[in-house]
């Protein structure tokens, strides 16, 4: 494991589902957010690279890579994790965060996203070694990616109940984060 945490002081835009602005109604166009009858939306992240686009919900922020792709944050999350400067402009919030790459040993974390949140990790596909259900669909990253954890729970005993996780690009990784050491 590592503890990383995103880069302090970083400036990003973000744009709020359900409201009414240009870069939504481009990225629309751009068939990159697909709304859906059910208020919900279709978010075709980086990673959604199984024909079926990331679940958001009216009220998540969208934030675009590097790239230019579309991912969504839940609203409860972006509130937790950004401070708003002006217009659509919103400082990260830095805080350090587990995460986990694929030439480290496997640790108690990553094995129960295996046992209990569908992680399967392809050795023999490294475009698509992480996999997972996330954000309502199946995702997936190439073996350079990193896992990062948002947060897990443990219960009263130390067990380990609950992990929120997602994968980064390394590219993107490598832009936004730094790692602060090595558990």
């Amino acid at each position: 494991m590592i503890l990383v945490q995103k880069k302090k002081g970083k400036i990003v835009t973000a744009y709020q589902l359900g409201t009414q602005h240009l870069v939504i109604d481009k990225l629309i166009q751009e068939k990159k957010i697909i709304p859906l009858l059910n208020g919900e939306f279709e978010v075709m992240s980086q990673e959604a690279v199984h024909g079926k686009g990331e679940i958001a919900q009216i009220g998540d922020f969208i934030k675009l890579d590097a790239d230019g792709w579309p991912y969504p944050n839940t609203q409860e999350f972006f509130k937790n994790n950004h401070r708003h400067l002006r217009g659509d402009e919103f400082e990260q919030l830095s805080r350090p965060l587990k995460a986990w790459v694929a030439d480290e040993e496997l640790c108690e974390e990553v094995f129960f996203l295996i046992k209990n949140k569908g992680l399967f990790l392809n050795a023999d596909d490294p475009s698509h070694y992480f996999t997972a259900r996330l954000w309502g669909t199946l995702e997936s990253a190439a073996q350079d990616a990193v896992l990062v954890f948002y947060s897990t729970q443990r219960n009263k005993t130390g067990q380990l109940i609950d992990a929120d996780f997602n994968f980064i690009a390394r590219n993107i990784f490598d832009q936004d984060y730094e790692i602060l050491s090595r558990l």
